[in-house]
């Protein structure tokens, strides 16, 4: 059954490939002969043959194997039949036998309304080709970014080649040149941006949008060389402008009617990782766009301005190319505020996430990257790790509440802040557990053991909580020289291990000493802390 359905399918794509393999060859032939009779005007043959490109392209789009192929060849072919509307009308309202912008001939208004309309088509095609960048949506953020490739771009076009000089003579041909120098910087910043983005995109993606971007490209740049040509009457002119126009109409065509169905979404257990796209080509990229394009449309413009000033020389830049340098370096400066602020925002999420939501003080993160920073960085002074927990903190949890609890931990930091300042960093790891990172020297240096016990002093001295209640508890303490040794800094959580036995020993030798409050663990936990309301009669907790 299943056979049977699949052979009828395979016969219908091998005729649609056959159909469109033919419609490309006739397209192929028809623009040959096009190129061929071409003779630097505006004549009936060539709306003849934007006529039989709107036939073939829509064809073409009714036979599309994708949804999206079909969408970009039906804009495809919407281009082309503005662009034979528009020139029809004007050839039939001005010359009937043929055109040339050399003679005096400007389009009236009508052609100019709908071949200014056109440039919607190619834009559309790279929205459609576009792939969300690395599965993640757009933003506005991207879309300034890609703005300004796009008007840095054209920036530098307007200014560095003759197309500024065309732009701004004030004719109407010139609108055209200018949306065709748009169009194609706006292809390269499509294509930048989906090669600027993190995660790199599907492949297929990627190629189709590359082709496609290039065919966009071709089309636009050659109807700019056609306009050059019907300026001067030039056939080579022309006919290069016609075979680029061929190319770029080719190279969509082919792109989306040989492209396949994307993958469906969800094909494996797990999503595909995020790959990166050639980190080199990403920094060149990123280099050329945010600093070397902005430094030279600057330069470009200064120079051109001050060569205008000189006797004798020819003109300036004029409106359209200065409001184009004005918008891009405006663009430049919006998009480097807001890569500044995306990395103020980072650096604050990293700061975040290195601190204690609680009680202020570093997490494990913070305290990791403080010490991949300072003591593992090289030869230095002496650096001491200390663990410390507190004996008792259970019983004001468990007789007053968390909330009372909380407020403890927030004054021992604060406590254990004041004490360390700038000797170190404190980090609290979790619960009740808690470490200093010194600078004073090693663990047996008399500068190390004075801090650690004016640490301990200020930890186990009774708080006045905010809520009312007092509490005092006790502090096991165990540290261990942090240091480079011969080998190398020692992993961080060996040191921590060691620490961690260390205080254990400490928490053992407190409680066995002579007069303490107990010998069990239960009875220290019951028995470390005193805790009262304020103002009431003090008993210790749990018994």
């Amino acid at each position: 059954m299943h056979q049977g359905e699949g052979a009828p399918r395979t016969r219908s794509a091998t005729r649609a490939r056959r159909a469109c393999a033919a419609l490309t060859a006739v397209l192929v032939v028809a623009l040959a002969a096009l190129i061929a009779g071409y003779d630097g005007a505006l004549q009936t043959p060539v709306i003849a043959a934007e006529v039989l490109a709107v036939g073939a392209l829509t064809t073409a789009a009714l036979l599309a194997p994708t949804r999206r192929g079909r969408q970009v060849l039906s804009l495809l072919a919407g281009y082309w039949a503005l662009t034979a509307v528009g020139d029809a009308y004007w050839l039939l309202t001005v010359d009937p036998t043929g055109l040339s912008l050399a003679a005096g001939e400007f389009e009236p208004g009508l052609t100019m309304t709908l071949e200014v309309v056109r440039y919607a088509a190619p834009l559309g095609m790279l929205a459609l080709t576009t792939p969300v960048t690395g599965g993640r949506r757009w933003t506005w953020r991207r879309g300034v970014a890609q703005a300004q490739v796009t008007v840095s771009v054209a920036a530098l076009v307007l200014l560095a080649t003759p197309a500024g000089a065309l732009v701004d003579d004030g004719r109407s041909y010139s609108l055209f040149c200018f949306f065709d120098v748009a169009v194609a910087a706006t292809a390269l910043g499509a294509v930048t941006g989906a090669a600027w983005t993190t995660p790199r995109p599907d492949r297929g993606a990627t190629r189709v949008l590359l082709l496609t971007a290039a065919g966009v490209c071709s089309l636009v740049l050659g109807d700019a060389v056609l306009v050059l040509s019907l300026l001067r009457e030039d056939v080579l002119t022309g006919s290069a402008g016609i075979a680029l126009i061929a190319t770029g109409v080719l190279t969509v065509l082919v792109t989306h009617l040989t492209a396949g169905a994307p993958p469906p979404p969800g094909g494996g257990p797990l999503p595909r990782a995020g790959g990166r796209t050639r980190p080199r080509l990403v920094l060149a990229v990123t280099v050329g766009v945010q600093v070397v394009a902005p430094l030279a449309v600057s330069a470009l413009a200064a120079a051109r301005l001050t060569a205008a000033t000189q006797p004798g020389s020819a003109p300036g830049p004029a409106a359209t190319t200065l409001g184009t340098a004005a918008a891009a370096l405006a663009l430049s400066v919006l998009h480097a505020a807001l890569q500044a602020r995306r990395a103020q925002l980072a650096q604050v999420a990293a700061d975040a996430a290195g601190r204690d939501d609680l009680t202020g003080a570093h997490s494990r993160r913070g305290l990791a990257a403080h010490y991949h920073r300072h003591v593992t960085a090289g030869p230095g002074p002496g650096w001491t790790l200390a663990l410390f927990d507190l004996d008792g903190f259970k019983a004001v949890n468990d007789t007053f509440g968390h909330h009372a609890g909380d407020e403890l931990l927030r004054t021992v930091v604060e406590r254990a802040a004041g004490v360390v300042g700038e000797h170190g960093v404190l980090a609290r790891l979790g619960g009740d557990e808690f470490v200093v990172l010194l600078h004073t020297g090693g663990a047996d240096d008399p500068a190390t053991t004075a801090l650690l016990q004016r640490l301990r002093d200020a930890v186990t001295a009774p708080a006045d909580l905010p809520c009312g209640i007092t509490a005092a508890v006790g502090a096991s303490l165990g540290a261990v020289t942090a240091g480079p040794g011969t080998d190398g800094p020692p992993d961080l959580s060996d040191l921590l291990d060691a620490a961690d036995r260390r205080m254990y020993t400490d928490k053992r030798t407190r409680r066995s000493a002579p007069g303490s409050e107990g010998g069990s663990e239960g009875a220290s936990e019951g028995r470390a802390a005193v805790a009262q309301p304020a103002g009431g009669a003090a008993g210790p907790p749990g018994g």
